[in-house]
């Protein structure tokens, strides 16, 4: 079963996690991202790395909602060494003067 965007949009923002189907933490939850022709979600972000200053790519496909936790079937232990990743930069601004 997949999730709905309705569903993604209720856990979203709430202090929930992306979990493993086993279980496993893989982080906070981040962004939800929709497919731009069908505009279904597809992908969920889960934040990593100290202080959550990075971001791994899970599929949706397959996901369910536990509580405050989307629960993807992925498993922790598969390298993602494919799978997009990104480091959020502090912004760099200047002074209003």
């Amino acid at each position: 079963m997949t999730v709905t965007e309705d569903q993604l949009r209720s856990v979203a923002g709430g202090g929930g996690n992306v979990v493993t189907t086993a279980g496993n933490k893989l982080g906070g939850i981040g962004q939800i991202y929709r497919d731009d022709q069908t505009g279904e979600p597809n992908f969920v972000t889960a934040k990593t790395g100290l202080f959550g200053t990075s971001e791994s790519f899970a599929p949706v496909h397959g996901a369910d909602i536990r509580s405050i936790d989307i629960v993807v079937d992925f498993d922790k232990d598969t390298p993602a060494s494919n799978a997009p990743r990104w480091r959020r930069r502090p912004c760099q601004c200047s002074g209003l003067g």
